[in-house]
């Protein structure tokens, strides 16, 4: 799925004509929920908001979309993925007139209601200290402007009877900071000229205060230049997880060094500039079915966008859902049917390890297996070895005081996989049920358990790397040197 790219006219771009105010939108609502506005954040989220921008958008309306968009990326950013409270109201578009309609019916005490519980978010309980006045008076005030606000948009045939007063003081905070303009120039506001406009005015009050607070500065509110909306183009695949399989996006994430985004508390979006890394991660992960192939869909999408240390911001993250769930579950978008599981898989999740570099599926007949467990082997082990991806899934359970050697070959040449110093550094492959798994690169690897580590081991492997099998032979030197170890052999013929 594609977005085409929108070609305007630079001279009325929004995004150009309307930067001041989007800039200081974006700053005060970063404010607003808590987060430190640095220049970095703050490009982020107005590139977040300026992607999803119409470039004909009036600035009050573009105003109001930026702070809609900038709390649903501090939302985002932050991990937030209990489901947003009534989302459809965000695209509801503001009408001037319910503005109008609210200055109108202002008096002393719903105006001060008006401009600072609703347009700064002093809570009642302040105003109610500020202006010593009893707190049922302030109720009855703020109930009126709710009614204010019902009746103005019954004479626009939106019907707001049924919303709750909650949902009714959210449309109220939108409409305490939409502004009409026209507004002065800055310099006239920071010299203090315009003190009347900039008491109504919630965009020249808020703008002041940014910059009075060095939240902002000066440049902050100078376009950069003609190409103020950002450019760069995201290629994504989104990945959804049925509920029973939700508990394996976070294996999924840590084990993946591509870009990847968690929204809500099923979807994932994943960085698909590399696709043979993204489309091998959920290959493998329905290879050894965690999760199982049933429980797992993808669509591809393409479109504005960039990845940032906040992940994903642009309109894909909106439009990934719609996208994934009109696939069918074990799909990989693009390229058919996700695989049935292995006939015999892994008994666990350490398959993750190797995810991101290993590419195409290779299931060769295991050949020339040398299991030669010493009669009296001090910690006897269980190793199964499976042959895929270039290399050995080595499934395998030995005791927990056991010291654990995994040794690779590609050739003639020998490797170090692991080499236990204590028993509990084997705790990397642990699975969680007793039982540890591991992938390896290579046509062989041996797996060597003992009560000590194997002495001389780089001089045993360079003693071997010079026979005609290597890794036959750094068995029987290691059985000659540690009598008691059990060991495992697996490899080509």
């Amino acid at each position: 799925m594609s977005l085409p790219v929108t070609t305007v006219q630079r001279r009325s771009d929004i995004a150009t004509t309307g930067w001041a105010g989007i800039t200081a939108r974006v700053a005060w609502t970063l404010v607003s929920n808590g987060v430190k506005v640095t220049p970095a954040v703050l490009r982020d989220a107005r590139d977040h908001v300026l992607y999803h921008l119409n470039p004909c958008s009036l600035l009050p309306h573009a105003e109001d979309q930026a702070g809609v968009l900038t709390e649903r990326f501090v939302r985002r950013a932050k991990g937030k993925h209990t489901e947003e409270e009534w989302p459809q109201d965000g695209a509801m578009q503001l009408s001037p007139r319910w503005r109008q309609a609210l200055d109108h019916s202002l008096s002393p005490l719903t105006e001060a209601i008006f401009r600072q519980h609703y347009a700064d978010g002093r809570p009642l309980e302040q105003l109610e200290k500020m202006f010593q006045v009893d707190r049922i008076a302030l109720e009855g005030s703020r109930g009126g402007l709710r009614e204010v606000i019902r009746q103005a948009a019954l004479s626009d045939d939106v019907p707001l009877e049924t919303w709750s007063p909650k949902r009714i003081d959210r449309l109220l905070c939108r409409l305490a900071a939409f502004s009409l303009g026209p507004c002065p120039p800055l310099s006239r506001l920071m010299a203090g000229s315009e003190r009347e406009h900039q008491r109504t005015c919630a965009r020249c009050d808020r703008t002041l205060r940014l910059l009075r607070a060095g939240v902002l500065s000066e440049g902050d509110l100078l376009p950069p230049g003609l190409e103020t909306r950002p450019q760069h183009r995201a290629h994504v695949m989104a990945v959804h997880f049925h509920p029973d399989a939700r508990h394996c996006r976070k294996k999924l994430m840590a084990e993946t060094d591509l870009a990847t985004f968690p929204v809500d508390d099923d979807l994932l979006l994943v960085d698909y500039s590399r696709p043979e890394e993204a489309r091998g991660l959920l290959i493998l992960a329905a290879e050894v079915a965690s999760p199982h192939r049933d429980h797992l869909r993808s669509a591809v999408l393409e479109g504005p966008g960039r990845w940032s240390r906040y992940g994903l911001i642009g309109p894909l993250v909106a439009l990934a859902r719609d996208a994934v769930q009109s696939r069918t579950w074990a799909t990989l978008d693009e390229h058919g049917e996700l695989p049935e599981p292995l006939a015999t898989p892994p008994p666990a999740r350490r398959w993750w390890a190797a995810a991101a570099a290993l590419a195409v599926v290779t299931l060769l007949a295991a050949s020339s297996v040398q299991n030669a467990p010493a009669a009296t082997a001090v910690h006897p082990a269980q190793a199964d070895f499976t042959r895929a991806r270039g290399g050995y899934w080595v499934g395998f359970d030995l005791p927990e005081t056991a010291l654990l050697t995994v040794i690779r070959a590609e050739g003639s040449d020998l490797a170090v996989v692991h080499a236990s110093e204590l028993a509990a550094d084997k705790i990397h492959f642990a699975v969680g049920d007793g039982s540890y798994l591991l992938h390896t690169m290579g046509d062989g690897v041996l797996l060597v358990s003992s009560a000590t580590p194997v002495p001389d081991l780089p001089t045993l492997l360079s003693a071997a790397e010079g026979t005609s099998n290597p890794l036959l032979d750094l068995a029987h030197r290691i059985e000659a040197r540690v009598p008691d170890a059990d060991i495992h052999l697996q490899q080509l013929p």
